[in-house]
């Protein structure tokens, strides 16, 4: 997929991406249905899930489709959200980390930004841009508000750890 991006051959990186959200889809769906959900999983998944979404605005930003400032907003507030796991776990000893409904949302916004962006790549047209337009201010706007939020409970658990 990155090689697709960086080759810029967008039709085909962006048929990637929804094979890939679609199997990512059915797999879920099929863990749900047959009542099949494992330790494993529960963590492998949204990891492979990550890791698709960093690597493909890696390439984007390589290819200069995604602005580094948006690139350093994603990549900061996840490396903030890393961090700050980890100095939980390692100092205060909580392990789970169930994510936030705003991160959530930014979730979605960044995945739906990244497809805008393939569509209007394999398939320029004015309306395409708009809506790519408009999935980048929204990208933007929850990528900060949950990375303040996310700051937010990572020091809120620190305190209620620290006064157990």
């Amino acid at each position: 997929m990155a090689w697709l991006l960086l080759h810029r051959h967008f039709r085909e990186a962006l048929a990637v991406v929804l094979l890939a959200g679609l199997t990512d889809w059915f797999d879920g769906f099929a863990a749900r249905r047959l009542g099949v959900s494992g330790k494993v999983g529960v963590v492998l998944d949204p990891l492979a899930d990550k890791t698709l979404l960093v690597t493909l605005f890696f390439a984007l930003a390589a290819a200069g489709l995604v602005s580094r400032w948006l690139f350093s907003l994603v990549m900061g507030r996840d490396l903030v959200i890393v961090i700050g796991a980890v100095l939980l776990r390692t100092f205060r000893g909580i392990r789970q980390f169930l994510p936030s409904a705003l991160g959530k949302v930014s979730t979605f916004f960044q995945i739906t930004f990244v497809l805008m962006v393939l569509l209007f790549q394999a398939f320029p047209h004015r309306l395409l841009w708009w809506v790519e337009s408009l999935a980048l201010i929204l990208t933007s706007l929850f990528t900060t508000l949950s990375g303040l939020d996310y700051v937010r409970l990572g020091l809120r658990l620190a305190r209620q750890r620290s006064a157990v």
